[in-house]
């Protein structure tokens, strides 16, 4: 991730399930940002499946997203793959992900390109050594509770029209509920709950 993108910090714990309503803080200064604290998928949060965590970041350009989520919530078992169907289920989890382009619908006024992909994972699938943008996949722990994490980098051209981020990971994955994201940009910081109903994040 770029440093701007790290030094930012944004992580929020997920909602309990089932939590369908949407909340946003657009508070243009930093005393109005959303709460932060330990990402519910990440080291030392709470575990829960059929949730995922996004962070967005938009500096200039560049377009960061990183989306972090129990492995269950994508392929319905956590351990290592034991048949070919599991490592059937992982291979393709790894396709739809390493595709940011599909994933994020975003303003076609922007001019976004998508320049890279990093996925981490305690049992990768894929062949390759590198994703697109030469990025390499990262290995995860593999301990009692397997996660994966993503990451995408964009180019905009127009930034000023990135206005919204439209998520179709709910498509792509009908284990998951719930997305708790959250983003800055130069109008700000904010965060929402996306579901499947309500998955357009404005930022």
């Amino acid at each position: 991730m770029a440093p701007f993108f790290v030094a930012l910090a944004l992580s929020a714990a997920l909602l309990p399930p089932g939590a369908a309503a949407q909340h946003e803080d657009r508070g243009r200064h930093p005393e109005h940002a959303a709460p932060r604290a330990a990402p519910a998928t990440m080291a030392g949060g709470a575990h829960e499946h059929g949730l995922a965590a996004l962070r967005v970041a938009v500096d200039g350009g560049a377009l960061e997203i990183e989306l972090a989520t129990p492995l269950d919530t994508l392929v319905g078992f956590e351990h290592a793959p034991r048949t070919a169907a599991q490592r059937a289920a992982l291979q393709a989890a790894e396709r739809g992900l390493r595709d940011g382009a599909a994933l994020f619908g975003l303003p076609e006024a922007a001019g976004c390109a998508l320049m890279a992909v990093s996925l981490a994972s305690p049992w990768r699938q894929s062949e390759d050594r590198a994703d697109a943008g030469g990025a390499a996949h990262v290995q995860a722990g593999d301990g009692d509770h397997g996660e994966l994490v993503a990451g995408y980098r964009f180019q905009c051209a127009r930034p000023q029209a990135l206005d919204a981020l439209q998520l179709r990971l709910f498509e792509l994955f009908p284990r998951l509920r719930a997305v708790r994201a959250e983003w800055a940009s130069a109008h700000g910081q904010g965060a929402a709950t996306l579901t499947p109903k309500q998955a357009r994040l404005g930022l």
